[in-house]
């Protein structure tokens, strides 16, 4: 899913709930997070430990800005300790940096949550981020909540715009955005793989081709070397004659394979 998705989720949240959820989702994609560190997934045993407040920490420089600072969601970065992980790797931490977009900016996103779950009765760092009080009672932010809301900002938006609909996407399609997104904004792969905790090209899965964007400047970076040189040519250069593997490749590869058959 692109920005724009994301971006609605915001502009259409009126309540202080929906406000809730829509800053969580939008923290979540600039961390690749999957929906049990930042919903509430149900009570089932899981390796992954959901994130808690005591997790994020804001940066300006190497000063370590704490959470009660009116000034939090000003903050240069902020940086999130993963605990325990699906891949049994430990405390992980992962940083993002303030954007400078007034709306959609992983500084501004964890700010307005921490600052949310701190206002509560009886607050505690170990709480998860999903946790949510209106007043009176205490809740959870569920799973199935911010998959309704990812479906109707899709599907408001429409296939026109996106070429997709609600029925492609789901509580997976934030990590498949991260790395759509870095993607195509040309980060390397070692820092999609960083930020996503990958450990290993996984992701690859979830960049797809078919996104008109992806090959957006390949036609003119085609033409950057006007001519090359095949280097097994200048061999023997007392032959003016090319032998057949010359002309049709090694054995086995592509070219040999394609060459005319008699």
């Amino acid at each position: 899913m692109p920005p724009i998705v994301f971006r609605y989720r915001l502009r259409m949240a009126l309540h202080k709930r929906a406000r809730a959820r829509a800053h969580l989702l939008g923290g979540a994609v600039f961390f690749a997070m999957r929906s049990c560190e930042y919903t509430y997934v149900g009570k089932q045993d899981r390796k992954t430990r959901p994130i808690q407040v005591k997790d994020i920490t804001f940066m300006t420089g190497n000063t370590v800005i704490p959470h009660s600072d009116p000034h939090l969601h000003l903050a240069e970065s902020v940086t999130i300790n993963f605990g325990d992980q699906k891949s049994d790797i430990r405390n992980e931490e992962v940083t993002q940096f303030n954007n400078d977009d007034p709306e959609f900016n992983p500084v501004a996103h964890w700010a307005a949550t921490v600052r949310r779950i701190r206002s509560y009765p009886n607050f505690h760092p170990s709480w998860e981020v999903f946790t949510f009080f209106d007043g009176h009672n205490f809740s959870r932010i569920t799973a199935s909540e911010m998959l309704s809301d990812i479906r109707a900002a899709v599907r408001a938006i429409g296939p026109k715009v996106l070429g997709f609909t609600s029925n492609d996407v789901g509580t997976h399609s934030v990590r498949s955005s991260f790395a759509m997104m870095a993607y195509l904004a040309k980060e390397p792969v070692y820092t999609i793989m960083l930020i996503g905790r990958w450990s290993s090209t996984a992701f690859l899965s979830y960049i797809e081709p078919q996104i008109k964007e992806f090959t957006g400047g390949v036609s003119k970076r085609m033409l950057t070397h006007e001519t090359f040189f095949h280097v097994s040519g200048a061999t023997n250069p007392s032959d003016d004659t090319p032998t057949d593997r010359e002309v049709f490749g090694r054995q086995g590869s592509l070219r040999q394979r394609l060459r005319k058959r008699s």
